[in-house]
């Protein structure tokens, strides 16, 4: 039932429910959190992974309605769905069309979601973006990590409300999904922040100059997404 990335959806017989698998030296059990956007496991780094896919199966019947009230109070207290959305640094108008099953689709500078009456909207949207920016943070991650000796051992996406990335000790980095929204410039440049910390877990004048390695106008591109960041936590 667990794929083997540590993000992507959970089949629950009725509908796939993106999760995000989260491990930390210090937890001591296996545990899940059901937000309206996603549901994150939380598992202790030594916990095998059949040990957790095992525990997910286990929790199913329970999850399953723990997201289903999760989505009911969400739809609830739900804002107006915007018509538009950033990707990549554009523009993306949406249109919704009513069916009776949910298809999302781009084409061109259009995002087209196809879904019933009374599904949240809000909701399709903010997966399909949470599903690309796994592949593509990813992607944009490795691209630079050719360029210094040391590699994450590890990545997964971040829902972090203030921080656009992080990196520990062990070598594992988080990029937040939100990143997927902003030009590839600056993903890059969070990107070769991040993994600056593979070889200096600071801010020192060699952690800069190794950003400065992997990204030559960092300081720029700095600059432009702390200009953007307001706009593109909203979502």
């Amino acid at each position: 039932m667990l794929p083997r990335l540590n993000n992507g959806f959970l089949d629950l017989g009725d509908t796939a429910v993106p999760f995000e698998l989260r491990r930390s030296s210090r937890r001591r059990t296996l545990g899940m959190t059901v937000t309206p956007r996603h549901v994150r496991i939380h598992a202790p780094n030594w916990t095998p992974r059949a040990e957790i896919a095992h525990y997910v199966q286990q929790q199913k019947t329970w999850l399953r309605h723990a997201w289903a009230k999760m989505q009911i109070h969400a739809e609830s207290t739900a804002e107006t769905v915007p018509n538009e959305l950033m990707f990549l640094g554009k523009r993306l108008s949406i249109e919704f069309y009513p069916s009776l099953f949910i298809n999302l689709r781009r084409a061109g500078h259009t995002l087209r979601v196809e879904c019933p009456l009374n599904h949240n909207r809000d909701t399709l949207v903010r997966d399909w973006l949470y599903q690309k920016a796994g592949k593509l943070l990813a992607w944009r991650l490795a691209r630079i990590a050719r360029h210094q000796r040391r590699t994450p051992t590890r990545f997964a996406l971040s829902d972090a409300q203030t921080q656009w990335g992080s990196c520990t000790r062990s070598g594992h980095i988080r990029l937040n999904w939100r990143l997927v929204q902003a030009p590839l410039t600056l993903i890059d440049y969070v990107a070769a922040h991040e993994l600056a910390h593979l070889v200096h877990l600071d801010h020192s004048p060699a952690f800069w100059a190794q950003v400065a390695v992997l990204c030559p106008d960092a300081l720029a591109r700095r600059t432009s997404l702390r200009k953007m960041s307001e706009s593109l936590f909203r979502v």
